[in-house]
């Protein structure tokens, strides 16, 4: 049994359990969650007894090459097409989820009689096995190798965006197919800023330089981040860069399964805060990395979840010194039966 089909059968229990007949699957990243077929146009009715797929015409023969286990029809109109086969199965509750759907689809599935039922699909996708596991790995094993390449061409006068593409162009040679989000180069005080946007500015000595990069493999994501001074550092970006480093190394061991997600954010919190600095760590420790680059669970103040085997979530504290500099140390972590598994080596 392939990953997908496991997915597939999980849903349907999911089904069962809430006492529904049916889902309605239309946006590509779960329709391709559940079967691998990514390509927008696929309308999945994943009924608890039957799954049905509903394509144009032009993509029906790739499907099926792609998809053996889901019998599919091709039809001018899937939407029409599904309620036929809504109606056929006598299913009287389906749903789709209102969190996938834009507001003018949602609007219509209600129309249509479908009720609201929101994070089946989200609850599966939290811990990764198989393909999905392989995936990441190898998204993770790309970027990190990838800076270990661009990181000593990394010079006084080069700027922040020839950086990023180069970045970006060395990831896709390795085989990865797009970034995971926007690279972020910050050189400077430009390193101070959690999501900056990578501009022109030149590299000079003596300076930070932080860089937050992944990319996407087989339709799965990476995430690290990575700081270094170019030149000498002073005493307080060493002081500040141990602070960090400790932070992250605290939380890379809090991560195993059965570890609230709250308690992982508060051992890097509360490091930073005991040294001094935290009014300075602005943002949350860390979130779940798969098909999206941020997905559950997150790693926070405010997230009440608990980690398990599979799981995949970023260690990321961060100190930021407006107009000065910033820190921020990030890892992909794979939270294993044994505890942890550090993937962006």
């Amino acid at each position: 049994m392939t990953t997908n089909e496991k997915r597939l059968r999980q849903l349907q229990a999911l089904l069962r359990k809430n006492k529904l007949d049916a889902l309605f699957v239309s946006r590509p990243l779960e329709a391709g969650f559940l079967t691998g077929f990514h390509l927008e146009g696929c309308l999945l009715a994943a009924g608890k007894d039957d799954v049905r797929a509903f394509l144009p015409k032009m993509l029906f023969d790739h499907f099926r090459s792609v998809v053996p286990f889901v019998k599919a029809e091709a039809s001018d109109d899937p939407a029409g097409s599904a309620l036929a086969f809504m109606k056929d199965k006598g299913w009287r509750k389906a749903a789709f989820e209102p969190e996938t759907e834009t507001y003018l689809g949602g609007t219509a599935w209600r129309k249509k009689g479908l009720a609201e039922f929101g994070g089946l699909t989200a609850s599966l996708r939290q811990c990764k096995e198989g393909d999905e596991l392989a995936a990441v790995r190898k998204a993770c094993a790309i970027a990190a190798k990838a800076f270990r390449i661009v990181k000593p061409r990394i010079k006084a006068g080069r700027t922040e965006t020839s950086v990023a593409l180069e970045l970006e162009d060395v990831m896709q040679s390795m085989g990865a197919t797009k970034t995971s989000f926007a690279t972020i180069v910050g050189f400077g005080p430009n390193a101070a800023m959690p999501h900056h946007e990578t501009s022109e500015r030149r590299l000079r000595k003596n300076e930070a330089v932080l860089i937050d990069f992944g990319c996407v493999y087989h339709n799965y994501c990476s995430d690290m981040t990575r700081t270094f001074f170019y030149g000498k550092p002073d005493a307080e970006f060493r002081k500040v860069y141990a602070i960090v480093q400790k932070s992250h190394d605290l939380g890379i061991k809090a991560v195993k399964p059965g570890v609230s997600t709250i308690a992982v954010d508060k051992v890097c919190r509360d490091h930073i805060s005991d040294a001094g600095y935290g009014q300075y760590f602005i943002h949350g420790t860390g979130h779940g990395v798969g098909l999206e680059i941020h997905e559950p669970p997150r790693l926070n103040t405010r997230y009440k979840g608990t980690l398990k085997k599979g799981m995949i979530v970023t260690v990321e504290p961060g100190i930021y010194l407006h107009g000065r500099f910033g820190v921020r140390i990030e890892d992909t972590v794979l939270a294993t039966g044994a505890g942890r598994e550090i993937l962006t080596k």
